[in-house]
Parts: C-alpha cells; structure tokens; sequence
C-alpha cells in the first residue's frame, strides 16, 4: 500500500486519537494563554502575569485552597503594581476614590452593562431580577417600573409601616427580658434585625409580612440560608454552568446539596406562588381590595402607561425580581445596626452622647419622632454613615463596561466593553482616605462635608442601591428606637470574629465560624 496521508490515517487507533484530541487542545490553551498575556487588549496593563493569564489565579484565592480573599490579594496588587491593575484575563481593578465616580456613571450618554461573568445571568431563578440585568436599557426599564416605590416620598408614606415592625420587634426584646432563656435576655441582633428588615420589604412588596419577628429565633434558617447560599458566588463565578442549573432545582433535589440550597428553593418556589396569585388576582390583598395593604408587585400588575411590556410581568420573571428585593432589602441592613449597636456598647462615650442627642426629640422612650426629624440629628446621621462605612455591605468589586466610550485612567486607554471596577471595602478601609479606618468614629463626619464625596455604601450612578432609601429609614428608626429604649451589654461577641469582615463573597461576611452578634437586654431606659 502507498505511504499516502489517508493510507497513515486509516493506521491510526483510538488510542492515536485520543492523543490527538489532547495534543489539539494543549495548543489551543498555549495559543489562549500567549494571546492573553502578549496580544490581548489589556496585555499592557500592570499586574501579575499569571493572572493575565488564567482565571486559576482568582480560583486560588477565592476557591480553593483559600477561600474569599481575593479581595485582600487584590489590595496587595495595587501596592504593588499601583492604582490600576488587571486581575484576570477580562478585568481590570482602579483604587482611586476620585475615579469612581467615572466608573459608575449614569446618563444616557454613559451607558453602563454588568458583567456576565460576576453574576448568574444564566440562572432562570435569578436572570430576571435587575441584580442579574447585564444590559444597561434591560436594566434601566425594570428599574424605572419600580423606582418610585422606592423614592424618598414613598419611604415617607411607609413610616406608620416602618415604625409599627420596629415596635414589634421592640416588644420581643421587652419579652427577652421579662422571661429570659437559658442565657437569660440574650438577643442575637443578626437574626432580630435581619427579621425585622425581613418584614418590612416582604409586607411592602406583598402587601403580608414574612412575620419573621415572631418566628423562633427570628426566622434565622431564611437568614442562614441567605448568609450560605451567597457564599456560592466566587465558585459560580468560575463554574457558572455548574451553579446555575443546581440553582434553578426543586427543593427535594436541592436538598442532596445542602440544606441552605433546599430552602433557598423552597424560597423561591413561595415567592413563585405568591407572585402569581397577585397576578391573578388570587391573593387576600387584591379580594379585600384594602388600599393600604396594596404592594409594589400589586401596582406592577396594574400599572397602566407601558412601563414594562407583558413578557416582564411573567411570574417567574417578577419572582426573581422579589428574591432581589427580600435578600439585598434584608442582610445588610440588619448587619449595619447589629454593627452600629456592638459599637454603641463597646463605646460608651459614643452611645451616651448618642441618647442625649436623642432625648431632643425623643424625651420619653416610647416617644414617636418623624423621619425628617430623626435625619436632623448631626450626630445619629455620623453614626449611621460611620455605621455604614465599617460593617461593608456589599465588599466585593461591581465591573461596569462602558459599551459607548473608552474610559482613560492616568496613561492608560480602557478600550469600549472591558469591565472595569473598584470596591468600596478597600476604598472604605484605606488610611489615606479614612484615619484609622477599622475604628468606629462617627466624630469624622462632624464639620467635614468633603468627606462624604469619598463615601459608597449604596454605590454610585445608574446602578446605585434601588432600596437606600429604604434602608436608610430603617437605620434612622430603628437604631433611635431601640438605642432610647433598651439598656444592652455585649454578649459572646469579639470584633475579630463576629463584626470585621474577613470573607468576600458579594456581601462583606465575618469570620465563618461567627454565630452573629449578641446582646443581653439589661433593661429598659428612664424617661
């Protein structure tokens, strides 16, 4: 037989093409990995070249062997290779507070898209919330359907609302003491304010609370499973088609994962529910028609003017909307006051000039001051924005792209669709910027207004935090409310473990072994 290509073809074995498979694929990562590091648009950029090169170098630190420090390797980066730095094959990292704001613009003209790889827009569960809205017009629309219900003026007429959860939550505490546990009235505040917060976004946006305040323990398993299921975040980042369908899975087969991925399903099969019987007219609030118990999702269903078309007001789409609003309208806030409130303890100094200032408006413990007044105090609005800035809601890096524009930074072209990004934790913890960053000092924003240009907890531009109004309500009430009222000590609580952050996983997260941050009620205040 003649020694021709198709006669040596024909010669080969299985074996042989499995060699060749492999010898194929082996080059097309080596001409991947010479292309990202030499070739690829952003080869110019400083950083680690393995990082350029593979996204291995953020599984190291955020994965496995370490696990949610990338953020703090991230930090090295920058002292050592400078302010901007490209920390993976697709992204580059500015720290530089004067620049954020470009990275986070708003207008028309500076459009902004998410970036698919930090969040799971491939999840059916989630894609349809404005969280995982990767295009900026997608995004501005199903925000612009909602954004009134989140307004000053709406969070105005929601005080009777706000301050009714909060009194009953005051009133559990006041149950705490008369007739103390095992431990006497010890209070764990993660899980009394995240149902406290719980509730208030659940009745806004059904029109029915989640009545977490009465539940044992304050409803922890939806807390613990929140605090659990978030931290799948830096894995889905690298494995997205690993996560997203486990995500989108009946609760009886999530349960073989973990039992937070169960009840995050069961979460999501009730919010499923109870969105369509809204939508079908099917729910208690839409047969009584009370007015007052009408929620954000009843005025989506009714809403006239086009602000979303039909597609957007599927049930599984709405659904994952409501998942957005009760998990990012619940962990942080109820993690700034539990913050806010170890720190008042810990400082007596700081909480009695805090209740003298109270007392102005607040002269007996049950009084019921309004919001505006509460906002007046020079000294509660320090404490609340220092509160904000050290319990780092949301720690991890936002990539924004700008699809329309390059972006320049120093000597550096940013060319149009790169995800760029900063993060508010390192911003917020840098000594430049903030002295002694990791000590709690509301002192620092009194008679320094420049100082707030340099403050992100609820970010910047068009992607901003849709519910800080919201959540600045609750922070004003409900650190007035229960700081006048109860008389507290700390309770099996360190700072190491239970209140700085060590943990990246989207939202700033303590030590994983931190059980919450405790309290036991001595008392309640003198008039």
């Amino acid at each position: 037989m003649a020694n021709t290509p198709t006669a040596y073809l024909q010669g080969l074995g299985w074996k042989d093409g499995v060699v060749g498979v492999i010898l194929l694929w082996c080059t097309y990562w080596v001409g991947v990995g010479v292309y990202r590091v030499y070739f690829h648009p952003l080869a110019k950029f400083p950083g680690p070249k393995l990082a350029a090169l593979t996204f291995w170098y953020e599984f190291f630190y955020d994965v496995y062997p370490n696990q949610f420090q990338y953020l703090w390797k991230i930090k090295e980066l920058h002292e050592q290779y400078g302010p901007i730095i490209r920390i993976n094959p697709i992204h580059i990292h500015i720290h530089d507070a004067d620049y954020f704001d470009k990275i986070y613009a708003s207008g028309s003209t500076h459009k902004r898209d998410r970036c698919s790889w930090s969040h799971h827009s491939g999840s059916k569960t989630l894609a349809g919330g404005m969280l995982e809205s990767m295009d900026h017009d997608l995004h501005k629309m199903r925000r612009g359907a909602v954004s009134n219900f989140f307004s000053k003026r709406a969070v105005y007429d929601l005080e009777p609302y706000i301050i009714d959860t909060i009194n009953n939550l005051l009133a559990r505490f006041k149950q705490e003491f008369e007739s103390p546990g095992p431990d006497g009235s010890v209070v764990n505040l993660s899980y009394a304010f995240g149902g406290m917060t719980m509730d208030i976004i659940s009745g806004y946006c059904y029109g029915e609370p989640m009545n977490s305040i009465q539940r044992k323990e304050y409803g922890r398993e939806w807390i613990d499973a929140m605090n659990e299921g978030v931290q799948i975040r830096p894995f889905a980042r690298q494995f997205p088609w690993i996560v997203n369908p486990i995500m989108d899975l009946p609760p009886h087969i999530a349960a073989k994962f973990s039992s937070a991925a169960e009840i995050m399903a069961k979460w999501n099969g009730n919010l499923l529910k109870r969105v369509t019987q809204i939508l079908n007219y099917e729910d208690e609030v839409s047969k009584d028609g009370s007015e007052f118990k009408r929620a954000v999702f009843h005025d989506i269903r009714d809403e006239v003017g086009g602000k979303l078309p039909p597609e957007e007001k599927e049930p599984l789409r709405l659904a994952a909307e409501g998942s957005v609003f009760l998990g990012a309208g619940t962990i942080t806030t109820a993690r700034a006051l539990s913050v806010i409130m170890f720190y008042l303890i810990q400082n007596p100094d700081i909480g009695d000039k805090l209740r003298d200032e109270l007392r102005t408006i607040m002269p007996k413990k049950d009084s019921r001051p309004s919001l505006p007044e509460l906002e007046a105090l020079p000294y509660l609005s320090a404490v609340i924005t220092e509160g904000l800035r050290v319990s780092h809601g949301v720690s991890s890096r936002q990539p924004r792209i700008a699809t329309q524009e390059s972006l320049t930074y120093s000597t550096y072209l940013i060319p149009p669709g790169t995800a760029v990004m900063q993060s508010a934790y390192l911003l917020h913890t840098d000594p430049s910027i903030y002295p002694s960053p990791f000590t709690f000092s509301p002192a620092r924003w009194l008679d320094n207004p420049d100082l707030k240009k340099n403050w992100f907890a609820f970010g910047r531009g068009s992607r901003n935090c849709l519910g800080m109004n919201l959540a600045t309500s609750e922070l004003y009430f409900g650190v007035a409310m229960v700081w006048r009222r109860f008389n507290m000590e700390v309770w099996d609580t360190e700072e190491q473990r239970d209140i700085l952050v060590s943990n990246d996983v989207f939202v700033g997260l303590p030590d994983l072994k931190s059980e919450g941050i405790k309290v036991r009620i001595l008392g309640e205040m003198d008039d």
